[in-house]
């Protein structure tokens, strides 16, 4: 596994991480083979959210007993101050652990969002708070196409971590200015939906079949690289 140094936040983490979301669609059973597997082939950061269902628990049932060897980002679309420490106790206990290593707010985008994470009784206030007491390590945001928001938060000077998407159909072109801006800042980032949300692993849409001889080639075609459901 390559490694890189995640921005300020001198952790070093492998190229390639886990993310939780699809945990909640799966039982515990093989949430705990697939992690425990990820960890075996050299993964050690694995990323999940308040807003993922089930998947901090999955995650804390799996591999808590592996902690020293994997870092753990999670997420919280808390905007005030209570709401974040009350899901920061959460975290922690869902996952089984006494410290989380990056803690983002989740998906800053709109400017008076960012506005009350900012203010004084807002989100940032408690992850801050967490940090002096060593239950967050490093603070971090994600954001969707809202590049402003995202260019704010870099030069604030509060988040050592940004989580953007980015892959090469590139809709959200974060690589214009925000990767640039980022780099420049020593801001880690973290990549999500390589793949466009699984897209870009999937087959290739089948061509009509005109019902002659070439079309029932082409559908023979699309069968055979069609996955067969479980």
């Amino acid at each position: 596994m390559q490694t890189r140094i995640l921005g300020k936040t001198g952790l070093e983490v492998g190229v390639i991480g886990f993310g939780g979301i699809k945990l909640p669609g799966i039982k515990q059973d093989a949430a705990t083979e697939v992690l425990n597997k990820a960890l075996d082939l050299g993964i050690n950061f694995v990323d999940t959210a308040r807003g993922y269902g089930d998947s901090e628990a999955k995650i804390g049932e799996a591999i808590s007993h592996r902690r020293s060897e994997f870092f753990i980002a999670t997420k919280s679309g808390a905007r005030t101050a209570d709401q974040m420490k009350r899901d920061i106790e959460r975290s922690l206990k869902n996952l089984k652990t006494d410290f989380i290593d990056v803690y983002l707010v989740h998906n800053l985008r709109l400017p008076e969002q960012y506005e009350t994470v900012m203010s004084p009784s807002g989100s940032l206030s408690a992850l801050k708070e967490a940090k002096s007491q060593g239950l967050v390590k490093h603070i971090g945001f994600s954001s969707h196409r809202y590049r402003e928001t995202m260019k704010l938060g870099i030069e604030s000077g509060e988040f050592e971590v940004i989580m953007v998407a980015y892959n090469i159909l590139n809709d959200e072109l974060v690589d214009e200015d925000i990767l640039p801006l980022a780099k420049a800042n020593n801001i880690g980032v973290i990549v999500m939906k390589p793949l466009a949300g699984g897209a870009l692993a999937m087959p290739p849409p089948c061509p009509p079949v005109d019902g002659g001889e070439r079309g029932g080639g082409l559908l023979y075609s699309c069968i055979l690289r069609t996955p067969r459901p479980p």
